[in-house]
């Protein structure tokens, strides 16, 4: 991958990023292992090959494709398996944005390391990095590549790769509550008619959704809730059954606990196209 090494730090923002980037970097073939404390807060993207990270007296196993990440005030160790290389790209932020990368959930500090699922969608955040680190240094390239930094790490965390037959029984899943979220739903039992157990699904729906089964039908309904406040005139008590809830006070103080507004304050909020 022909990505230059620069630093972003020094240049003029036309439009600030929340999280500007300090540098980006490539490492072909590396053979080193890196021991020391860190002063910033890192995202390493291993795109080739395999090794270990060390953090805290624990061991990870890093196998390609994946990420390590390096936080301020750590001591880490980490690199290619004995006789080996891979092939690293990092992207390095001031230790100041590390209250705005927990906030964008960017970072977990119980999870140091993850793989990548979809390393397609990353490549395609690579590749236009590579663009930037070549075109001429005109106001507004840091911008963009402040942006692109952004989506590549994000890309690093999304799962679209439900390939496995389990994943796909998920997906499977996922399809099923997107049609019946405003009926009741017994979330074993339709695991079971996918053809997983209640532990085999719950740990596979935390890999590809990263939340609690409730927590994400409690989300679509209240997300319905929202477009047919806003797109139709619909009875709010005919919203709530809808959407799953046969008491529409329960409902309306469902959605002021998700929204922070009661259902017809919303709707008098943002109701398109009616006075």
């Amino acid at each position: 991958m022909d990505l230059l090494v620069k630093h972003w730090g020094g240049y003029a923002r036309q439009f600030p990023s929340n999280l500007p980037v300090t540098t980006v970097n490539y490492i072909d073939k590396k053979t080193r292992w890196d021991r020391r404390r860190f002063e910033a807060c890192a995202f390493s993207l291993i795109l080739r090959g395999r090794g270990e990270f060390h953090r805290m007296g624990r061991v990870w196993t890093v196998q390609a494709p994946c990420v390590i990440t390096q936080w301020p005030g750590e001591y880490l160790e980490y690199g290619p398996a004995d006789g080996e290389t891979w092939d690293e790209c990092y992207v390095v932020y001031d230790s100041a944005l590390m209250p705005r990368l927990h906030a964008c959930k960017l970072v977990d500090q119980a999870k140091p390391v993850w793989p990548i699922h979809d390393i397609n969608a990353v490549r395609a955040q690579l590749d236009e990095l590579v663009h930037l680190s070549h075109a001429p240094q005109t106001d507004g390239v840091a911008d963009r590549v402040d942006r692109v930094c952004e989506r590549l790490v994000l890309e690093t965390w999304l799962t679209s790769d439900l390939t496995t037959k389990e994943m796909m029984s998920v997906q499977a899943v996922l399809t099923a509550l997107r049609k019946s979220f405003g009926q009741d739903v017994d979330f074993d039992d339709l695991a079971k008619r996918h053809g997983l157990s209640s532990s085999t699904f719950r740990r596979r729906w935390s890999e590809a959704v990263g939340k609690p089964p409730g927590r994400y039908l409690q989300e679509l309904r209240m997300r319905e809730a929202c477009r047919m406040l806003v797109e139709t005139n619909r009875p709010i008590h005919e919203i709530a059954r809808t959407v799953g809830f046969a008491d529409e006070l329960y409902f309306s103080r469902r959605f002021r606990k998700e929204l922070r507004m009661a259902p017809r304050d919303y709707r008098k909020a943002y109701q398109i196209g009616r006075k």
